[in-house]
């Protein structure tokens, strides 16, 4: 019959709750012994003896079939030619791998498994060292007839191949270090080439600039060239166009272009400078040079890497400024001097020598202050030091010359010493005195060409007036007739006093015969050579009586070799 709704609910909720229990529970039993029947089965299990004789039986069967394989492919590898050579390699390899993996191998196996598969990797490597020379030659046709990219592509399939011999187990004979690094190398020059075509091509843009003074072309040029030689130096380190001094020039050329508008300003102080000396204007110059100087001093310090740098500039500058500075300074030193030699001239010795005194001080001070200056004059120096250290015999020398000389027949305003020159001017002069037959009452011997010229000089600033040995000309003028002179017996071994022979018609004695006289030379002959005219006490009469004039070297000193002078008094 008919049940309600709220009366089946309920039925079916008590019999839910009856049944619940064992539902659950056996459930619970089910479970666990699922459980137990897993956990049996793992870990070792129980394995009768027979069949565990029957397992290894089978695998160490199959391991000796494997040997037997491998040992008929081993054989059959000595037979085979090339083409077959890497197809039974490979076969070998796969079965010496199996062999091992079946888990019946030794050490001899894995030793085994090592020689098949560096065989294989020798001879691969030796089909593609084939390849890799063929491809090389590829390249280097394709480099020399300007195909570059083909060359590129044939270089980077040798590199390629290069790599993988290289990297693999193949015999060291077979492997190519140095190649593979020429390989890179090519490549990387290869591809470098344009960028440095690039830097080279900015470079020239950047001088033509700077040379037309166009800075800011020159300066983007010069942009231009190093962030592409920074690019080759990063990536392309092992190309020949890495370079870390083309960095540092175009480095120095940036720095010159910074310092190009300091060096202008340099050039245009020293042409000022320049400008000035030659208008005489020596203050003006002076401060154009030493501002010249500070501003390249300044160019040093702070541009060490452009090309304007210069220390010898800065030494120019400092020696133009000196100059500058001692010319007015000269002048009146100068000036003194030529007042000098005029009261020397008049003999007034007195005057001469105070003004010496101060001259000479000054010109010392100039040389202290201003030692660089292209102006100064040494020969000035020596000339007024020599007469500060004679001032007290300036007198004394004065009147033994004037008193010794004679004028030359005809020519007045020559005139020559009557005597040869004695021992005793000589030793004031020239502070020494080289005769061996010495005596006051002498003349000096054993003196060379040199000794005499030296004399002469000094003794011109002595009198003020040239002062110089006698042409050979002068020198048979002042003789006249050879037969008339009078001459000293030729016995003798050693020269005589001065004035033993008697003077001819013009005043002059011993001319011929005593001391042989050095004489003056002219420029065209021999310079090592100079005349000396007269004949000494070792010639015989017949040969004094030719007045005898020869060659000898200028070195040459003898105790028969004397001299006498000329003074000319042409300002009369």
């Amino acid at each position: 019959s008919f049940m309600p709704y709220y009366r089946r609910k309920r039925r079916s909720h008590q019999i839910w709750t009856r049944l619940k229990p064992w539902i659950f529970g056996g459930l619970g039993v089910v479970a666990l012994g699922g459980l137990w029947m897993g956990l049996t089965q793992i870990g070792p299990h129980r394995v009768t003896k027979k069949k565990a004789i029957t397992e290894s039986s089978e695998a160490e069967a199959s391991t000796q079939a494997l040997r037997r394989e491998v040992e008929q492919l081993r054989g059959a590898l000595e037979q085979a030619d090339s083409s077959e050579e890497i197809s039974l390699l490979h076969e070998a390899v796969a079965k010496q791998r199996d062999l091992i993996a079946n888990g019946k191998s030794g050490q001899t196996d894995l030793r085994r498994l090592s020689e098949l598969e560096t065989q294989l990797d020798t001879v691969r490597a030796e089909a593609t060292n084939g390849q890799i020379a063929a491809l090389a030659e590829r390249a280097d046709d394709a480099n020399q007839v300007g195909e570059t990219m083909e060359a590129v592509a044939a270089w980077q399939e040798a590199l390629r191949l290069q790599r993988a011999v290289n990297r693999s187990g193949a015999a060291a004979v077979e492997k190519n270090f140095v190649r593979e690094e020429r390989f890179e190398k090519q490549l990387q020059e290869l591809e470098t080439q344009p960028l440095a075509d690039q830097v080279a091509s900015a470079m020239s843009a950047a001088r033509r600039a700077l040379a037309e003074r166009l800075w800011a072309e020159a300066l983007a040029a010069l942009t231009t060239a190093r962030q592409l030689q920074l690019r080759i130096n990063n990536e392309y380190s092992r190309s020949r166009f890495a370079s870390l001094s083309t960095l540092d020039e175009i480095d120095r050329e940036i720095e010159t272009l910074d310092a190009a508008v300091i060096a202008i300003e340099v050039d245009e102080q020293e042409v000022l400078g320049d400008s000035a000396m030659a208008a005489g204007e020596y203050e003006v110059a002076v401060t154009a040079f030493e501002q010249a100087r500070q501003t390249q001093l300044r160019l040093n310090r702070e541009f060490s890497r452009s090309r304007f740098l210069s220390s010898p500039r800065v030494e120019q500058l400092e020696v133009k400024r000196q100059t500058a500075s001692s010319v007015p300074r000269l002048d009146g030193i100068r000036a003194e001097m030529s007042a000098i030699d005029r009261l020397l001239r008049r003999r007034e010795v007195g005057l001469a020598a105070e003004k010496i005194t101060l001259v000479v001080s000054r010109l010392e001070d100039l040389f202290q202050q201003l030692p660089k200056s292209g102006a100064l004059d040494d020969s000035l120096r020596l000339k007024l030091s020599y007469l500060a250290a004679q001032i007290d015999r300036l007198g004394g020398i004065q009147d033994l010359v004037y008193d010794g000389l004679r004028p030359l027949p005809g020519v007045a305003e020559r005139q020559l010493l009557r005597t040869e020159f004695p021992q005793d001017l000589y030793l004031q002069i020239m502070r020494v005195n080289p005769s061996r037959n010495a005596g006051r009452a002498f003349p000096v011997d054993s003196v060379n060409w040199h000794e005499a010229m030296g004399a002469c000089e000094r003794l011109s600033w002595i009198l003020a007036r040239p002062v110089r040995l006698p042409t050979i000309d002068e020198f048979r003028v002042a003789v006249g007739d050879p037969s008339k002179v009078d001459l000293l017996a030729n016995d003798a071994t050693v020269s005589q006093p001065m004035a033993s022979q008697a003077a001819n018609e013009w005043g002059f004695s011993e001319l011929l015969g005593n001391l042989a006289e050095w004489l003056s030379t002219p420029a065209q002959e021999d310079p090592t050579l100079a005349s000396v005219g007269g004949g000494s006490f070792r010639d015989d009469e017949a040969s004094l009586r030719r007045v005898p004039i020869q060659p000898l070297e200028r070195s040459e000193r003898s105790r028969s070799l004397g001299f006498r002078v000329v003074v000319e008094f042409d300002d009369e």
